[in-house]
């Protein structure tokens, strides 16, 4: 299974990377603009959101908006494969992590998994049954495995397949938010 895992990664990642800067950007947007229409948005007070790396839908103009209700927070990549959450400003210092990631810095306000009430998660690849397809290191799978917390899938739509192979460590969404809308699961 890890080798059909990796083609079908391969496969929309190159997809994902053949969308131009203009089109990511637009793409983002619209995602952006969406999700705060939502009201698991609305109604969440702490939500996880991510630095986007490379080609991944951006996020970042969250951060930037005002919500006086909201705590933002990112993760941090910790040695052991598993991620730490930090609350987040547009002003916080940010430092490098695994694979060029941005994230807080380590004295960032620590927040548990368990009080975060939406997660927008990075993927590969998600499929119509809410299987995501992360990068392979198994990182938000470790996170996400008790957290109570909305699991909100965040990618472009080419980034949606018919069918991703999961094993039973694999956390499933609980949607998928992309330029074309909210699909639940």
């Amino acid at each position: 299974m890890p080798d059909v895992k990796l083609a079908v990664r391969n496969d929309v990642l190159g997809k994902r990377r053949a969308l131009s800067t203009e089109s990511r950007k637009q793409k983002s947007q619209a995602i952006v603009d969406s999700l705060i229409e939502l009201s698991l948005f609305k109604d969440a007070v702490t939500i996880a959101t991510y630095l986007p790396l490379r080609s991944e839908a951006d996020l970042s103009r969250l951060l930037r908006l005002e919500h006086r209700s909201k705590c933002f927070v990112a993760p941090r990549t910790l040695s052991n494969f598993e991620l730490s959450f930090h609350r987040v400003t547009p002003s916080d210092m940010l430092e490098m992590g695994f694979g060029g990631a941005r994230q807080p810095t380590e004295v960032a306000d620590l927040v548990p998994p368990s009080a975060i009430d939406l997660f927008l998660v990075p993927l590969a690849a998600c499929d119509p049954q809410g299987n995501r397809l992360g990068f392979g290191k198994g990182y938000y799978d470790r996170a996400l495995a008790d957290a109570p917390g909305y699991k909100l899938g965040i990618g472009f739509h080419c980034q949606l397949v018919d069918h991703i192979p999961f094993d039973s460590y694999d956390v499933p969404m609980n949607g998928f938010l992309s330029e074309e809308g909210l699909i639940q699961f």
